[in-house]
């Protein structure tokens, strides 16, 4: 049994390339942000896998990253941050996340919890939108529309005190944070992780991985897919990277699978899985 790492994932920008249209890409994606969520990912890197079958990698990066930060935005602070776009046309089809950073109103209000706001007013004092009928005041100057994790205080007339914290200061699991790279060996920097997991169906046998990843006691992992067109050996391979230079494993988390592909939202609940068992097992 593990201590729990922080885990990052590691999603190509041709993640959503086989979708026909919007609200299929935004249904896709939706259960890929629950499933971050479910299995408490402390990042997720969309990385540009360079798939020959999408025009324009970019465009598709930006429409995941998007819908990513609307459906991990709390819902009262959604309309702030997030103007009228062609992409959210379908964002109602985006299940609640219902994380600890996502309460009710009737749910972390009162002195000493935390919650999400966002700067409404900007001066001497700052006032922020909290999702409660009272807004928030601090008494210094935040950057106005600035998103904070703030911890409540005491009741100030019409306002209740806030404090801004660090999301390492807060003790549940708060989100994922969104990060872009231009390849697959750039993502796996940018996500700083003591072990390098890829997942192919290629990859080692179950027994073997669990095995290796347990005798290292990583205390953060990331853990890299593939996309709809391309596994990650192909990926490496047009990148001009070798994948066994890139991950200490590549495994392969859906052994003997009963169909010919395993989509990568799929791949991604099964990998998940297998590493909570793992490391609450």
């Amino acid at each position: 049994m593990l201590s729990r790492p922080e885990i990052s994932v590691l999603l190509p920008a041709s993640l959503v390339a086989d979708s026909s249209d919007l609200r299929q890409v935004t249904f896709k994606v939706g259960l890929v942000g629950r499933a971050l969520a479910i299995f408490r990912v402390s990042r997720v890197c969309i990385y540009n896998d360079d798939e020959p079958n999408v025009r324009n990698q970019e465009t598709q990066a930006r429409t995941i990253e998007t819908l990513l930060s609307y459906l991990e935005t709390p819902q009262y602070l959604r309309k702030i941050l997030f103007p009228h776009s062609e992409v959210l046309k379908y964002a109602g089809l985006l299940s609640p996340l219902r994380t600890p950073s996502h309460p009710l109103q009737d749910e972390r209000n009162r002195k000493g919890d935390c919650r999400e706001g966002v700067v409404i007013e900007s001066g001497q004092r700052s006032i922020l939108e909290i999702g409660l009928p009272q807004k928030g005041i601090y008494h210094g100057k935040l950057p106005l529309r600035q998103r904070v994790t703030v911890r409540l205080g005491d009741r100030e007339g019409d306002f209740i005190q806030v404090t801004p914290v660090s999301r390492g200061e807060v003790q549940d699991y708060w989100g994922f944070k969104i990060l872009r790279a231009e390849s697959l060996a750039e993502g796996l920097k940018a996500v700083k992780a003591d072990y390098y997991i890829g997942t192919s169906r290629r990859g080692q046998n179950l027994y073997e991985a669990v095995q290796a990843i347990m005798s290292s006691k990583p205390r953060s992992m990331a853990v890299a897919f593939g996309g709809p067109y391309a596994g990650l050996f192909e990926i490496c391979r047009r990148q001009g990277v070798d994948a066994s230079d890139l991950f200490d494993v590549i495994m392969n988390a859906v052994p003997n699978q009963g169909t010919a592909t395993v989509r990568t939202e799929e791949a991604l609940v099964a990998t998940l899985s297998l590493l909570n068992a793992l490391i609450e097992g």
